[in-house]
């Protein structure tokens, strides 16, 4: 399973493969939010519970991060 860094610490100016979690509260955040360009795997079978979802916006800005990340 990919995942990728979320942090409720938005300041300043995004970098590549960085966006803002628009519909945040959908997602299952408890605040303002964005995912950061920090990318790594883990097992499936690691994780304990699903906090949400993301919005189908959401999920759209996350493909764009990834494209942008990986040159694709």
């Amino acid at each position: 399973m990919l995942i990728m860094a979320v942090t409720s610490q938005v300041r300043g100016r995004l970098n590549l493969g960085e966006f803002i979690i628009r519909d945040w509260q959908t997602a299952g955040l408890l605040k303002p939010s964005a995912v950061k360009a920090a990318i790594t795997t883990i097992e499936a079978g690691l994780v304990r519970r699903w906090l949400g979802r993301l919005s189908d916006y959401d999920l759209e800005q996350l493909k764009k991060a990834l494209q942008g990340l990986l040159g694709l």
